[in-house]
């Protein structure tokens, strides 16, 4: 797998220049995904101030230095990137997280339609370095600059599940920035957890993260405003699919997501209890199993968070 460099000592404008190579896989993706949002007009109406008020200035700077060597604007780069918080209804997911050997093993479905396989085909895993180290890596795609999945190595490791409550979205930071914030950011798991559980976010979600000691799991259940932290089952695992099972939130209908993540859930619980993965090939034998693998999984990872490694399958 492709793993592509991004200096965070460069001038944000010339950091994703590495991308230059990758412009038509830039363009395919980035025009799928603004076919998808032409009817969703909530950010384009407020693009503006949303922008000004709640998207990290470097960022947009980053999308400036994209937008210089392919043919789209800021704007359509950036309402690309806030894909999540305007159209979660094509996301799915599921992820677990377990302690084996003294290794905490986080392993996740990337659940996304995606018009002909694009998001499997353009995957890339990036190492956002500074001062010669890597602060963390993130699996994604050329022209995605906010986080879905990522670790930070022998700290620990985030990946979002979508989820749908009554609550409305929120004038606020959009949930894969945070995530790429906190990874930049903070060096620890216990003040990645108070980050992600209290700050304002801008849409719905569900966060497993995952640090280096046995009880370092944890499932945060969020709305824009409110959250709820759940912790591993009596037999040590944790499990995550696309429904609150611990924040009170009632069925929400036509939620295709809600609607097939229950039995997703409990399959993974049935063969967790089975065989307790010990290495990553066991967990990709859980996330390959016909009941949970969807028809538009894109990616499936194992984070080991100890040693610091991706094993990643597209």
């Amino acid at each position: 797998m492709k793993r592509i460099t991004i200096n965070l000592n460069d001038a944000p404008e010339t950091r994703w220049n590495c991308l230059k190579e990758y412009k038509n896989e830039i363009s395919v993706l980035i025009n799928t995904y603004l076919n998808d949002l032409e009817d969703v007009v909530f950010f384009e109406s407020v693009l503006d101030y949303y922008k000004t008020s709640f998207i990290n200035p470097t960022y947009l700077r980053e999308l400036e230095g994209i937008a210089s060597f392919t043919e789209f604007t800021v704007d359509n780069l950036l309402i690309v990137n806030l894909y999540y918080d305007a159209l979660k209804l094509v996301f799915g997911c599921t992820a677990f997280s377990l302690n084996s050997n003294k290794n905490n093993l986080h392993a996740r479905n990337l659940d996304w339609w995606s018009d002909n396989n694009s998001l499997r085909k353009y995957t890339k895993i990036f190492d956002f370095e500074k001062d010669g180290e890597v602060v963390f890596s993130s699996i994604g795609w050329p022209g995605f600059i906010g986080v879905f999945s990522g670790i930070k190595p022998k700290k620990y490791a985030i990946t979002l599940n979508a989820v749908l409550s009554q609550e409305s979205p929120n004038f606020a930071s959009p949930i894969t920035f945070k995530i790429r914030e906190v990874f930049e950011s903070v060096d620890t798991y216990s003040e990645a957890i108070y980050i992600l559980s209290n700050d304002p976010i801008a849409s719905d979600s569900l966060l497993l993260v995952t640090g280096v000691q046995e009880y370092e799991r944890v499932v945060i259940e969020r709305t824009p405003s409110k959250y709820s932290v759940r912790t591993p089952d009596s037999e040590g695992n944790l499990i995550v699919a696309n429904n609150y099972l611990k924040m009170d939130n009632k069925n929400i209908e036509g939620d295709i997501l809600q609607e097939s993540s229950c039995g997703r859930y409990s399959r993974v619980e049935e063969l967790l209890v089975k065989t307790k993965p010990k290495k990553d090939s066991e967990c990709f034998t859980i996330l390959d199993d016909e009941k949970v693998k969807m028809s538009i999984t894109m990616q499936q990872m194992v984070f080991n968070i100890n040693e610091g490694t991706i094993s990643l399958r597209i």
